[in-house]
């Protein structure tokens, strides 16, 4: 298998990382839902937290850990330690650390802007979800996959709780699983778990959504893992006539899932067909003077 392969729309776990509430990638500046009216320590502790998001776009991310620290600060003195702000800054650090790959102090902030968010806004709120979706991350980074998978089946359960079993709110979570499974070679619980979320998309008539295109790339590329080719080819021909619909016949955001299409072909001995693939793929980067 080529090492781009499956690369369109891959589940990204640190794109579907939520930062208090708005599936960020990074801090970010919303506190936690609350709809307390705002007040000038708000409004600088805000700033704060706008200097952290400032420097981790910079790509200053010592800077931004150090910036997030004095916003840590600010809060805890202005609104004390138990209070959703300090859990947002909590928060906040812990991804810096994440980003940086220091995975234990990441893991050591995540709990403790948990547990503020628990004992303040309760079990069952949607911050917590986040929390325990983010602490989850960790864990799959660091290859603790049982402990992930509480947590993450605990964020989704949280969800679920709030909106139903087929609400589109669903797919980060849903999706952070498949991930999962798919990195424990766990195929038929990732298929399963695409499978329910694919329905999700489409009975909120979502099949022109990104997220929708991407499921459909990673069962297929789920179906390609298992050995069912037939069911790979039918699936990434899903998605590609989606991408065919919303960019056009000769965009290069068709390229990789028509890579994909051709390695299917190639896998199950079709060279003729991979063959035609390989020549569109040629095309379009010709048309769009795209190298290779």
């Amino acid at each position: 298998m080529r090492k781009n392969f499956l690369l369109l729309f891959l589940v990204s776990i640190l794109a579907v990382f939520s930062f208090t509430g708005c599936a960020k990638k990074g801090p970010c500046l919303n506190c936690a839902a609350t709809q307390e009216q705002s007040t000038s320590e708000d409004e600088a502790w805000k700033a704060l937290n706008m200097r952290v998001v400032q420097l981790y776009q910079q790509g200053k991310i010592n800077e931004a850990i150090s910036a997030g620290n004095e916003s840590l600060k600010f809060a805890k003195n202005k609104f004390g330690n138990d209070n959703p702000k300090t859990a947002t800054s909590l928060n906040n650090i812990a991804e810096l650390y994440r980003v940086q790959g220091k995975f234990q102090q990441a893991e050591s902030f995540y709990k403790q802007s948990l547990d503020i968010r628990k004992k303040v806004m309760g079990e069952d709120h949607p911050d917590v979800s986040l929390s325990l979706n983010n602490l989850a991350t960790v864990y799959l980074a660091t290859k603790k996959y049982d402990k992930a998978e509480k947590l993450y089946k605990d964020a989704l359960s949280i969800i679920e709780k709030h909106v139903g079993k087929d609400h589109v709110s669903l797919a980060a979570p849903l999706d952070n699983l498949s991930e999962l499974y798919k990195l424990q070679g766990r195929y038929k619980d990732a298929e399963s778990v695409l499978k329910r979320l694919i329905a999700i998309f489409e009975k909120a008539n979502k099949k022109e959504d990104n997220a929708y295109i991407k499921t459909l790339n990673s069962l297929a590329s789920i179906y390609y893992f298992e050995g069912k080719y037939p069911n790979a080819e039918s699936t990434f021909k899903q998605a590609l006539a989606s991408l065919e619909k919303r960019f056009g016949k000769n965009s290069p955001e068709l390229t990789i899932v028509l890579e994909n299409m051709a390695e299917v072909y190639k896998k199950s001995g079709d060279a003729a067909k991979a063959k035609t693939f390989d020549d569109r793929i040629r095309a379009i980067k010709t048309v769009n003077h795209l190298p290779g």
